[in-house]
Order: structure tokens, then C-alpha cells, then sequence
């Protein structure tokens, strides 16, 4: 498609993870269209993991009231002062897409769902067969994107960045919390905001922290949002060994990105934090059990998939119908083992990566 925008408005999408894995997309839009003013909307809760990324001029982060009927009209007629002449759609939603209109942007690009097609000007089509979705890696879904409007998508690298200020307040953090980073520490996320049908069971993490901290040299952090602060804490009370959790004191996604761009291994579920390893080229341990993992594929040679095959997944469900057994039956030393190959073959330096300004 040849078009020329001076002004773009690009929304992000809703949940952590698939934010993360647009950032390929994010990196495409700013080289194909270097002159152009491009200004992104995100959730507010959610903008700390854009926060210091080089291809935006502008984050507009909208409110839970803005989501709401009203809320919606007055953004619309917000960002219709902006004069934007090329939307992108990476949400799928059909609210985001009237949002687009009310704001009055001149071309939109997304794909042709939710019965949102008429409010389109390029629709692309999702892969189905026989009236489902084709499970394919949303990196790619989002980059097509961005092929239609003739950017090159050849880097499907995952990227985030923080700035150097940070830093100082993660070392007050470190400090209070006990983290030790003379020692290799490993992250574990016990926690999932999309359900607890994602979520290995506390115990498993618990044994597993057992085994992994034989070795001296190995701290455990648990990490954990505002409302997974239970599961975080029970980790740790579970746990025979040294165990610093941070259910008392959660680190924001902006502490977090510093956190695991310095951890030496993470731990998790296929959630966002998974996808803040890929970014930082640290390696990951992701235990899957209910979703499917071509959904969320970004080719991270430092990740280790483990999972059991069970006949009901991946069955996509927020809550287990039956006894959880996709996450319950992966055991503690599948876990461990796949978390020693990665650090014994990707060691990683205990400072992480920083340099001036915002770093990647």
C-alpha cells in the first residue's frame, strides 16, 4: 500500500504479554515511516512497559473510564484534535475500532473482526478453518500489519527498554527487599492475570526453589502483581530454603523491567513476564499447560518450553472445568532441569545490561 502518514496513531494492545510481543511491530511502523509523528494509546496501567521506547513521540495512556460508553466519546473527540491521517489497529476489538472513527483518522488499518470490517479502510483477515481461529505467533500477527502498509518485518526480535534512572531506585528496592546480586538470582512468577488455569501450583514452586537454591550462589526472588500477592507469599512460606519474596512490596512493570533484565534465569507461566525475559535476552523457563504456545511463539533460543500431554489441552479456559492435571502433573524436576541446562549454557552477567539513557 503506498501511503505517506505525517501524523499515526497506533493502539496497543490490552494484555502485558501480547504489548510486549507487538514491539516487533512497534520497531517496524517507526523505520518504515521515520518522518511521521506516531503517537500510541495504551491502558494506564500498562504504559510503564513502553515507557522509554524510541519509537513513539507521544504514549497517550487511557483510563479504565475511558473504556466505558462515555468515556470512549470523549476520548474520540480528544484525539480528533490531532489530525491523525493513519490509524493501526493491533487490538482486535470492535470498540477500539469506533474509536478510531470518532477520532476521525483518515485510513485504518486492522483486521476484519468483531463485525468491525465497515469501520476499516484495509481489512486483513485472520487465518481460520472450519469456522476456528489458526493458532499462529501473534509476533507475525501483528507485524502483517505493518507488511501491508510496506514496512520491512524481517526483525521479529522482542525489545524493551529502561532508562538509567531507574536504576537508582531498583538498588533502594534491592536493598530493602534483600536482593542479593553478587549471587545469580532466579525470578520466579507463580501469578497470571489471565486466570488461575495458567498458574503452577505454589507447591511445585516451592519444591522447585528447594532444589535450585542447593546451589550457594543461587538466590530465589518471587515476584508478583497486586492481586497475586497470596500466591507469591504461600511460595515462600512453603519453600524450605531462603526465599525472598515480594508479596509485601510488588515491583511495578517498570521496576520489573529492570528486574529481570539483571535476573539470571525467570521461571513462569506463558504470562507477560515470559515475554519480559525475551526482551532482555534472558533466558526462561515457561511451564505451559492450558493455552497453546503457537499462540505466544517469539523463537527465543533461551527459552525452555515445558508441558505433559494431557487429552483436554490446550482447552484455552481461564478456570480448569475438571483437576487442573495440564499444570499439576508437570513436576518440580522437569522444571529444574530445564532451568540448569539454561544457566550452565547461558550464563548471564550479574549487572544485566545499562548503559546512558534508555537501555535495552
Amino acid at each position: 500500500m503506498n501511503i505517506e502518514p505525517s501524523r499515526i496513531l497506533v493502539m496497543a494492545p490490552s494484555w502485558v504479554g501480547d504489548v510486549v510481543m507487538a514491539t516487533p511491530a512497534f520497531r517496524s511502523l517507526r523505520k518504515g515511516f521515520e518522518a511521521a509523528h506516531i503517537t500510541v494509546a495504551i491502558r494506564r496501567n500498562a504504559r510503564p512497559v513502553l515507557e522509554d521506547s524510541p519509537w513513539f513521540d507521544e504514549i497517550e495512556a487511557v483510563s479504565a473510564e475511558e473504556h466505558t460508553f462515555f468515556g470512549t466519546l470523549r476520548l474520540g473527540a480528544r484525539l480528533r484534535r490531532r489530525v491523525f491521517d493513519l490509524g493501526v489497529l493491533l487490538t482486535n476489538s470492535f470498540r477500539t475500532a469506533v474509536l478510531m472513527r470518532l477520532a476521525h483518522v483518515r485510513h485504518i488499518v486492522g483486521y476484519s473482526r468483531e463485525a468491525r470490517g465497515f469501520l476499516l479502510s484495509e481489512r486483513l483477515k485472520p487465518l481460520r478453518r472450519d469456522g476456528k481461529f489458526v493458532p499462529a505467533p501473534m509476533v507475525d500477527y501483528y507485524l502483517e500489519l505493518c507488511r501491508r502498509l510496506g514496512c520491512d518485518v524481517t526483525d521479529r526480535r522482542l525489545e524493551l527498554f529502561h532508562r538509567d534512572e531507574l536504576m537508582g531506585e531498583f538498588d533502594d528496592f534491592s536493598r530493602r527487599r534483600g536482593i542479593d546480586w553478587s549471587r545469580r538470582v532466579v525470578v520466579m512468577n507463580p501469578g497470571a492475570s489471565f486466570g488461575d488455569s495458567k498458574c503452577w501450583p505454589t507447591v511445585h514452586f516451592a519444591r522447585a526453589a528447594e532444589m535450585l537454591s542447593e546451589e550457594r550462589d543461587i538466590q530465589v526472588v518471587v515476584i508478583c502483581a497486586p492481586a497475586e500477592q497470596a500466591l507469591a507469599q504461600s511460595v515462600s512460606e512453603e519453600a524450605r530454603c531462603e526465599v525472598v519474596s515480594l508479596h509485601d512490596e510488588p515491583a511495578g512493570l517498570d521496576l520489573l523491567k529492570v528486574l529481570i533484565d539483571r535476573a539470571a534465569l525467570l521461571i513462569t507461566g506463558d504470562t507477560g513476564p515470559r515475554h519480559y525475559a525475551a526482551a532482555f535476552d534472558t533466558p526462561v523457563v515457561t511451564i505451559f499447560g492450558p493455552t497453546d504456545p503457537r499462540w505466544s511463539d517469539t523463537q527465543f533460543e533461551k527459552e525452555r518450553i515445558v508441558s505433559v500431554d494431557v487429552e483436554c489441552a490446550p482447552c484455552q479456559l481461564k478456570r480448569c472445568p475438571v483437576d487442573h492435571r495440564c499444570m499439576r502433573w508437570v513436576r518440580p524436576e522437569m522444571v529444574v532441569d530445564a532451568a540448569r541446562e539454561l544457566l550452565r549454557k547461558h550464563p548471564k552477567s550479574k549487572r544485566g545490561r545499562t548503559v546512558p539513557g534508555a537501555t535495552r
